[in-house]
């Protein structure tokens, strides 16, 4: 048997076995050796890593840790890979990003998850413990502000969507502004900028990024529900009707390939237990109803009742069909 050192092995090889190693480790082996550094921060190692580890379904638990007196507000990352890793023995971070609380965290995007905290916006790498805390907007106090997170594949950058508007003491509308920032490498030089949008509406529900566009719910300015998309290219808006009215409640999910807009999550778990929902085909452009039942929780922990007290995580499926929200729960 010859015995042969990872420096004796061809690149494409060295850069196979590097693929299969966990995050956490590789960061470690960027100190072992220059040539080890520079294959693991080249661009056709990161894509392809990328690629490997999209191909492993996981879901990622986000919870938000708050200590008082003084504030010190975290966000727990934790993991998880669906299919053979024990919850246990998957990774977990943790990291302080905010100086105020956690409000809101979106759809994860290549590694990268928004956060939005009371006005306060920040991208993070949880594998990397790495954030970066964008330029605050500034609103009037009390004003909305509708936060969304999407990539541009042509540009290869993140760019974030947020939506402000002003309303009078009779809740009509009476400014709005549409504002993009764009994840340059230089940091210095982002900055938000306007842009403009020809369909007058108001953000109703979180967004959902697909395909290189994102979508939310929003409300028509004559008060009728549609979907709007935002192609994160061209920066270009554009209305998709609805045969239904929503609500805050209400999701958008990637359900087998298509967009869906889930009905109130809340009400289905406490009463019916189960979810309507409306699927988008994507060549007829209609919108067809259907329902899941969700199976009750006694039925699924080997007979343990489990009684369901406050929402506590949130939990978002990286590359499953749906993002749900967690109850804190507990067996007796």
């Amino acid at each position: 048997m010859v015995n042969t050192s990872f420096e004796t092995l061809p690149r494409h090889m060295q850069m196979e076995i590097l693929s299969r190693v966990p995050l956490k480790f590789l960061m470690k082996f960027m100190c072992v050796s220059k040539k080890w550094a520079s294959i693991i921060r080249g661009e056709e190692f990161r894509e392809d890593y990328l690629f490997q580890s999209m191909k492993r379904p996981r879901v990622l638990f986000v919870i938000d840790h708050r200590e008082y007196l003084p504030i010190k507000p975290e966000a727990f990352f934790h993991s998880v890979y669906q299919e053979d890793q024990p919850l246990l023995l998957s990774g977990k971070q943790r990291m302080r990003t905010f100086e105020t609380p956690l409000v809101q965290v979106f759809q994860p995007i290549r590694g990268l998850i928004c956060q939005q905290g009371y006005g306060k916006i920040v991208i993070c790498n949880p594998g990397l413990k790495k954030f970066r805390s964008l330029p605050q907007i500034k609103v009037h106090k009390g004003a909305p502000m509708r936060t969304f997170f999407g990539y541009d594949e042509d540009k290869d950058v993140f760019k974030v969507l947020c939506i402000t508007w002003l309303r009078n003491g009779k809740r009509s509308e009476v400014s709005k502004e549409y504002l993009v920032y764009t994840m340059g490498s230089d940091e210095e030089s982002s900055s938000w900028r306007l842009i403009t949008c020809e369909h007058d509406h108001a953000p109703v529900t979180e967004g959902l990024f697909k395909g290189g566009v994102l979508y939310y719910g929003a409300k028509s300015n004559n008060g009728k529900s549609v979907v709007m998309s935002f192609n994160v290219n061209s920066e270009d808006f554009s209305v998709i009707e609805l045969e239904v009215e929503i609500s805050p409640y209400w999701r958008l999910v990637n359900y087998k390939g298509d967009i869906a807009l889930m009905n109130n999550i809340e009400d289905s778990l406490y009463h019916s237990r189960e979810f309507e929902m409306w699927v988008r085909n994507e060549v007829t452009g209609n919108w067809d109803r259907t329902s899941i039942k969700i199976s009750h929780w006694n039925g699924t922990v080997d007979g343990k009742t489990l009684l369901e007290t406050r929402w506590l995580f949130n939990l978002s499926s990286l590359n499953g069909i749906v993002s749900l929200h967690l109850i804190n729960l507990y067996l007796c």
